[in-house]
């Protein structure tokens, strides 16, 4: 068992377990599908895929551009 807890791929699993949650939610809140979250256990590839889903999908939980330039307008 010790040298289960030595072995690099232990750690890179136990990181993937802990930020899976909060991934989970993220996609959540953005209008996504949570399960894209589960990528980061796909090896070597996994992590860099979610970061490009989140930072190439549009976020249908953000206002637009235009829906927030009438509200500053209405508040001036």
């Amino acid at each position: 068992m010790p040298d289960l807890i030595h072995h690099p791929a232990f750690g890179i699993v136990l990181f993937n377990l802990l930020i899976i949650w909060p991934l989970w939610r993220i996609f959540r809140r953005t209008g996504l599908d949570p399960r894209w979250a589960l990528l980061v256990f796909v090896p070597m590839v996994g992590p860099l895929l979610v970061l490009m889903v989140l930072g190439h999908r549009k976020w249908p939980a953000l206002p637009t551009r235009e829906k927030v330039q009438r509200k500053a307008r209405r508040s001036a």
